[in-house]
């Protein structure tokens, strides 16, 4: 896990004289420090409602959001009538809700093609290894799936939010 990120830093530099870091980038770090994040899906019972659940996740080389989701979960069900979800990723051990950096990822959520499924897997294994044996579960039939981002809403705290496009998000450059 790395190191907390010091997002009240990085609000109070001031919005006068620009901040260190700009939202697309500061939404990379909070997905790439998270582990686990609230998914939601366009419900099939109840029809049409929001459907929130927990995930763990890890991401691809462009910060896009990857799953390991069971074929029975109600999230993948939902995914196989509707692709459209968002995911809220927030800073782990944040207990304020005024000053809670936090990002909502809104896009398509689809599983991931075959020729692309040895890097994605090897990238969700680094992060959650306890998964690395579920890939022979086919009871659960997991398969990996990835949110191509839209749009994200970004709130670093207080006084600090922004809506920021999938590409201005997928091309920050790695750190």
């Amino acid at each position: 896990m790395a190191s907390r990120f010091d997002y009240t830093a990085e609000l109070n530099r001031g919005t006068l004289a620009g901040p260190a870091m700009t939202d697309a980038m500061l939404a990379r770090k909070l997905v790439a420090d998270s582990t686990l994040a609230t998914l939601s899906t366009i419900a099939l019972r109840p029809a049409g409602f929001p459907y929130g659940s927990l995930v763990a996740h890890s991401a691809d080389d462009r910060g896009r959001p990857l799953f390991l989701l069971s074929g029975l979960a109600e999230h993948s069900k939902n995914l196989a009538a509707c692709d459209r979800a968002s995911l809220l990723v927030h800073e782990a051990g944040a207990t304020n809700i005024v000053t809670a950096p936090r990002v909502t990822i809104v896009g398509t959520c689809t599983r991931i093609a075959k020729a692309e499924l040895d890097d994605a897997r090897a990238r969700y294994v680094a992060t959650h290894p306890e998964s690395a044996t579920w890939f022979a579960d086919y009871l659960h039939a997991y398969a990996l799936y990835r949110l191509e981002p839209h749009e994200l809403r970004v709130i670093v705290g207080f006084g600090r939010l922004s809506w920021v496009t999938g590409n201005e998000y997928t091309s920050v450059e790695n750190s």
